[in-house]
């Protein structure tokens, strides 16, 4: 994700910003090396990172408010964005506080994809673009509008600083829909009078405080085609008031009377997708794709959802870890159902101030990401927990090394094989671990099926399920464990 421009978030320069601590380290919670900086927002300021635990470049985006409000406001942009995956879109990796690092402690941050390019009316010349990559264009975000309306929800905040384009080389580049700050659940009302996001691409209906639909995405695309291909917007003013009376009353913008060379479809789509009243807009990004002569899509697969009693009964469970209590929580279903309760424990566990984590199989082998689990708890809690782990034992049953007394992942022997007689040492140490950090903090660990292949991950899973099974008490203070295991349905067990 990469945000600048003035119709975005614009770079600064030489300004101090009161988000930052005045003597910091490049390297925010022991795990994410600040590159640089890429935009601020109306929300907080981007980055470009480099993730030590995952090994991967990503963008993170410091939510700048006071403490609460800007936690509660990423909680809620977190909790929409994470449903989302889709080759259009950004993706949202996690939701995390500031520890350590050049962050003030305690400022929240979102994870993001990093997306190599910039907004679409810098990465392409705005007025100038061939008709071809114009259409293209509309097709990408038509289809990532399209899958973020089956999700249930509403962007509303449709502008050029909210699409990104990579290099292209004389075709389109990659295409990606980010920034869900402003999302909503579809059907939801705003207050009349009150404008959220961009003036120029707000649609009719939110400004008079009607319920939102995604047609009300769709409006604000439609004047987003329209600067795009003519390279100014359909009202030359910077008056509110004259664009608020447009929005209100002006009539649908069709960009072929500033360019007739655009092809009559391009200019009767975005006609269509700014018609004031929205019945006569597309009722539909899949029924505006077709305006385009494009190939009937199918229809984004409704994402599910976590159901209320299946929620309840996951906050119920994350409240009882918070209290000290040891809990196991079975997650139904697979795939996009799996994903969309795992994206519920992420975000409760956040909200709570729990460290989710989540236990998958690595891609192309049969190992489970048992490691990365264990380094971000060592990264997360620094040398307390350090303490605990048996390097030895350790060292013999993942691929861990030690660098000047810092763990780390040991790519070079990624591919070892348990040595006879180490599973039953090095389960036990591990268990002893997690539980250890969880007591300082409270942990949401998610299990997936695939995981329960490797020996090792099952033994320690055995060996957590039977502290379980006769933990005592809950000690004043103390957190506490919530288990996630696959099962048909989602049901909570002390």
């Amino acid at each position: 994700m990469r945000e600048t421009g003035s119709a975005g978030c614009s770079c600064v320069r030489g300004r101090r910003d009161l988000s930052f601590a005045p003597v910091s380290s490049p390297l925010l919670d022991s795990r994410f090396l600040i590159v640089e900086a890429l935009g601020r927002g109306g929300q907080g300021r981007v980055f470009h990172a480099y993730d030590r635990l995952s090994r991967r470049n990503v963008a993170i985006k410091a939510l700048e408010a006071r403490p609460k409000e800007a936690f509660a406001h990423g909680a809620a942009e977190f909790a929409a964005w994470s449903r989302l995956r889709h080759p259009h879109v950004v993706r949202a990796y996690e939701m995390c506080r500031a520890v350590s690092g050049p962050l003030v402690p305690g400022t929240p941050y979102l994870v993001l994809e990093l997306v190599r390019g910039g907004p679409v009316h810098l990465a392409l010349p705005a007025g100038r673009v061939a008709p071809r990559l114009l259409e293209e264009l509309a097709r990408r975000l038509l289809r990532a509008l399209d899958h973020v309306h089956a999700a249930g929800l509403v962007h509303r905040d449709l502008k050029p600083g909210n699409v990104l384009v990579g290099p292209g080389r004389g075709r389109l580049g990659r295409v990606k829909l980010t920034d869900f700050g402003l999302a909503s659940e579809s059907g939801r009302a705003g207050v009349p009078g009150r404008i959220s996001g961009s003036l120029p691409y707000v649609a009719p209906e939110a400004i008079m405080g009607f319920s939102l639909d995604g047609r009300a995405d769709l409006y604000g695309l439609g004047v987003l085609l329209y600067y795009v291909a003519t390279g100014r917007l359909p009202l030359p003013s910077r008056s509110p008031d004259r664009w608020l009376r447009w929005h209100l009353s002006g009539p649908p913008a069709n960009p072929k009377h500033a360019r007739p060379d655009l092809p009559d479809r391009f200019g009767d789509l975005v006609a269509s997708l700014t018609a004031r009243a929205r019945e006569a807009r597309p009722s539909s990004a899949a029924a505006a794709l077709e305006m385009l002569g494009a190939a009937r899509v199918r229809a984004s697969a409704s994402i599910p959802r976590v159901s209320a009693a299946e929620r309840a009964r996951i906050r119920f469970a994350l409240d009882a870890a918070r209290s000290g209590e040891l809990r196991e929580l079975r997650c139904s279903g697979s795939g996009l159902a799996a994903h969309a309760v795992r994206a519920e424990l992420a975000v409760g566990a956040s909200a709570l101030g729990m460290t989710y984590l989540r236990l998958g199989r690595e891609p192309g082998r049969r190992a489970s990401s048992l490691p990365r689990v264990v380094l971000a708890l060592l990264m997360e809690r620094g040398a307390a927990v350090r303490e605990l782990v048996d390097p030895d034992t350790l060292a013999r049953a993942l691929p861990l090394s030690h660098l000047r007394g810092v763990p780390v992942w040991d790519r070079l022997d990624d591919d070892a094989r348990l040595r006879p007689g180490t599973i039953p040492a090095a389960a036990r140490e591990l268990a002893a671990l997690l539980l250890g950090a969880a007591r300082s903090r409270g942990i949401a660990l998610a299990v997936d099926r695939a995981a329960l292949s490797d020996p090792l991950a099952a033994s320690v899973i055995v060996r957590l399920r039977r502290e379980m099974a006769r933990a005592s008490p809950p000690a004043p203070g103390a957190g506490g464990l919530v288990l996630a295991l696959p099962a048909r349905r989602v049901t909570c067990e002390r």
